[in-house]
């Protein structure tokens, strides 16, 4: 799931910044990049996939509605000030959350399967 999301947004940006704008400015496009950089660094520099999809999964939504409000269905003449404001939100807000929230949810994973029965040696429990 976390490589889905880092792909996602990477050719949705991609295509953005190449195909729909006037212009490719690489700034903007490093922009738009950032939360999906930050989080191939979370998978495959310290390897929590947990992490990395937690950190991805509500930029991955707001990109997407983002995108569609800009270029498919724009109601109004502000509506591309998203290009700018929407990975703000996404790196100062969502994918630190977000990211935490993953950990969080990969550590307990992991205690979880370290206290299982079937990690026990001859029935007997970690109180024995």
């Amino acid at each position: 799931m976390a490589l889905a999301l880092l792909l996602f947004g990477a050719v949705l940006h991609t295509y953005t910044h190449v195909v729909e704008s006037a212009s490719f400015l690489v700034g903007f496009w490093l922009l738009s990049l950032s939360p999906y950089i930050a989080g191939s660094v979370l998978l495959f520099v310290f390897r929590r996939p947990h992490a990395t999809a937690g950190a991805l999964l509500v930029p991955a939504f707001l990109d997407a509605g983002n995108f569609y409000s800009i270029f498919i269905n724009p109601q109004s003449s502000t509506a591309s000030l998203g290009l700018v404001f929407i990975p703000l939100w996404n790196m100062l807000l969502f994918v630190p959350i977000g990211g935490a929230m993953g950990w969080w949810v990969g550590n307990r994973i992991k205690v979880t399967k370290e206290e299982s029965p079937s990690n026990a040696s001859l029935g007997r429990t970690r109180e024995e």
